[in-house]
C-alpha cells in the first residue's frame, strides 16, 4: 500500500512538473507573439505620424491655392492647436477621474482586521 501511494505521489509530481513546463513554454510563445505584434504596432504608429504630417501639408497646400501661403499655414496651425487643446483637456479630465478611484489598501486591510476581530469575539 505504501509503495502504491509513493508511486501515485511520484506520478502526480511528474504530471504537475510537466504541466508547469508546458505552461512556461506556452507563456514564452505567447510573449514572443505579443512582442512581434507590439513591434509591428509601433512601426505602424511611426508611419501614422508621418501620414498625419503629409495630410496636414496637403491641406495647407490646398488652402494655399486660394489664400496666401502664410494664411493657409496659419489656418492649419490654428486647427492643430484646437485639436491639441481639446485632447489635452479630455486627457486631463480622464486622469483626474482616475485619481478619484485610486485604491486604498490600508482601509481594506483595516476593515478585514476589524471583521476578523469581531468574528473571533462572538
Amino acid at each position: 500500500m505504501g509503495k502504491l501511494i509513493a508511486d501515485v505521489t511520484s506520478q502526480f509530481s511528474s504530471i504537475v512538473r510537466g504541466e508547469i513546463e508546458l505552461a512556461k513554454v506556452q507563456t514564452a510563445t505567447m510573449f514572443a507573439r505579443i512582442r512581434t505584434g507590439l513591434v509591428l504596432m509601433a512601426a505602424a504608429a511611426v508611419f501614422a505620424l508621418f501620414l498625419l504630417g503629409w495630410i496636414l501639408h496637403t491641406i495647407e497646400a490646398a488652402l494655399a491655392t486660394v489664400l496666401p501661403v502664410w494664411a493657409a499655414s496659419l489656418i492649419v496651425v490654428g486647427l492643430l492647436a484646437v485639436v491639441v487643446a481639446v485632447l489635452a483637456l479630455l486627457g486631463s479630465r480622464a486622469l483626474r477621474k482616475a485619481q478619484e478611484s485610486k485604491p486604498d489598501p490600508k482601509a481594506g486591510i483595516t476593515e478585514a482586521v476589524h471583521i476578523v476581530k469581531n468574528g473571533l469575539t462572538k
